[in-house]
């Protein structure tokens, strides 16, 4: 999903504000305010207000029943080992524009985002919104139509927080069949946000998404969700080292299965923008991508809507399509160089295809160069070394993703 994530999100939020320090909250039968000392864990949200740190406390777990937003100039911080359940349907974790998160989780002791039953779509996701550019605008903005909240902006180095040993389940909770949750929602991320360690499994829409911004991830893990693992759109010019996304067997015959591995535009409705950081250009290094041949878009990469992009020691495997390329700046920018190193296919049925904007079928054999020995994300095909523990993982492979 694109913009249309976090205009719903925003629709369905409650205007509460909690904090441990102070607390405003409204109530949704008169509209009162009134200001509480305390956090109730099993009863958690609302907006942890300007000038306010909350700490959560990790022995307690803390149950979202809403929105929880982090307003500009608050923070939230979240220490190792915490918890969080969160209640069936539109509840999450927003972080406005000058808020910030931290979320202190270490490889044995990570913090988890769950479901208080577990599916796919069973609560919302984690959204951070950031000053760094979209290219929806000359001002490097855009805004929710909904929740009028405005993310992006031109301050590429814009710090929202940190994030480490972060684990996401059960997450993409689904208003209706164009509206849904990410697992993570980066929207004009700086590039002085810290994002890494991060599992994303059994989500109904996208693991993480880009929406322009500047932010750099590193050790992504994403497993069993039912639209793509790592998408981008909007002017996203980050870079992200080690990445090891997979499809789950048990979803493979599923009305959503999983879609593509990236997911990749410069703009979903004008492929030829030149707003804000104009087209997506990120850089993709050390990535492994597994599918299966269920759905329709049983592709490693889509590139497509203008978006270059930069990429080395990839990994594809078990998809219907290795790359399926579209439009003319993006099949420009991709025989213009070489931007695709050190591909390795496996069990893939085709290896590439592409058309240009007219919808010609265009030959793209020599914009890639292939490499048997390229190990992705570490182990091949394999669950990297990396990746095991800390995500509940003690290995995963290719029948585990196809059956």
């Amino acid at each position: 999903m694109k913009k249309t994530i976090l205009k719903a999100a925003l629709f369905f939020s409650l205007a509460a504000a909690f904090s441990s320090v102070a607390i405003s909250c409204s109530n949704s039968d008169d509209d009162s305010t009134e200001t509480i000392s305390t956090i109730d864990p099993s009863n958690f949200k609302g907006n942890i207000a300007a000038g306010t740190t909350v700490t959560l406390d990790p022995s307690k777990v803390y149950t979202i029943t809403g929105k929880v937003m982090v307003e500009n100039g608050a923070s939230l911080i979240i220490p190792a080992g915490t918890r969080i359940t969160v209640a069936e349907g539109a509840n999450y974790l927003i972080v406005d524009r000058g808020g910030k998160i931290f979320v202190n989780g270490t490889a044995s002791n990570p913090v988890v985002f769950e479901g208080t039953t577990h599916k796919q779509g069973h609560w919302g996701g984690i959204v951070i919104l950031g000053n760094a550019p979209s290219n929806r605008t000359v001002a490097g903005t855009s805004t929710s139509e909904l929740g009028d909240l405005t993310y992006g902006g031109t301050n590429t180095a814009d710090n929202s927080g940190i994030i480490k040993y972060l684990v996401i389940k059960d997450s993409g909770f689904k208003y209706n069949p164009e509206k849904e949750f990410n697992g993570l929602s980066l929207f004009g991320v700086g590039s002085g946000t810290t994002i890494s360690y991060v599992y994303v499994t059994v989500g109904a829409d996208d693991g993480v998404e880009c929406f322009g911004g500047n932010v750099n991830l590193d050790h992504i893990v994403v497993t069993g969700v039912g639209d793509d693992s790592f998408d981008w759109t909007e002017g996203y010019r980050g870079t992200v080292n080690y990445l090891y996304a997979a499809r789950m067997k048990a979803y493979q015959t599923a009305a959503e299965p999983g879609n593509r591995g990236i997911e990749a535009d410069t703009q979903d409705t004008n492929p030829n923008t030149t707003f804000g950081n104009g087209a997506s250009n990120p850089v993709i290094n050390n990535a492994t991508f597994l599918g299966n041949a269920g759905g329709s878009e049983s592709q490693g990469m889509k590139v497509r809507a203008g978006s270059n992009g930069q990429f080395d020691n990839i990994v594809l495997a078990n998809y219907s399509t290795g790359l399926d390329f579209e439009t003319d700046r993006t099949l420009a920018w991709f025989q213009g160089a070489s931007y695709i190193k050190n591909l390795r296919f496996v069990n893939v049925a085709t290896k590439s295809k592409a058309k240009n904007t007219a919808g010609t079928a265009v030959d793209i054999t020599s914009v890639y160069s292939e490499n048997s020995a390229a190990v992705g994300a570490g182990n091949g095909t394999a669950l990297p070394d990396w990746a095991k523990g800390w995500t509940g993982l003690t290995s995963f492979d290719t029948t585990d993703a196809m059956n």
